[in-house]
């Protein structure tokens, strides 16, 4: 059997040639009244409230998927929109860590993909499947939060 091969990057074992992997999800957010002003950004992998928003998390493509941001929609047109456009600019380990001066459209990109078997974000790899509603919170300040698109 074929063991997955990981590429090492900048002193980090990444899963394949993309830097990050974009998840679509529900989600809620919550801004703290207090004078610290953080935001509060609960994104869902399974039972989500009614009222959520969507969302784009983009975690690094490697072991434990560190989140590095999260962007939020009101409507899933835009945030699919938004992958559809940012997705393909994805930095890549190839390319020195930078994303391609010619991206790919968006189906050529999910074609390049497809063809060397990549994966996508897989959030059950990461929490026990007990039955719990497998959620992430994350926390940012009101200057690194960039609001509801």
């Amino acid at each position: 059997m074929n063991q997955p091969t990981t590429i090492q990057f900048q002193g980090q074992e990444y899963f394949d040639d993309r830097l990050f992997v974009l998840y679509l999800c529900k989600g809620t957010v919550e801004i703290e009244p207090d004078d610290e002003g953080v935001v509060w950004t609960k994104i869902y992998h399974e039972n989500a409230p009614n009222n959520h928003i969507w969302c784009v998390a983009t975690y690094r493509n490697c072991n434990r998927y560190p989140l590095f941001r999260v962007d939020s929609f009101y409507k899933k047109g835009d945030a699919i929109a938004y992958i559809r456009k940012i997705e393909p600019e994805t930095p890549l380990i190839s390319l020195g860590g930078v994303p391609s001066a010619s991206p790919l459209s968006y189906e050529e990109y999910l074609s390049w993909k497809s063809k060397n078997n990549f994966k996508e974000y897989d959030w059950k790899s990461l929490y026990s499947l007990d039955g719990t509603n497998a959620s992430e919170s994350i926390g940012q300040t009101k200057e690194q939060f960039k609001g509801i698109m």
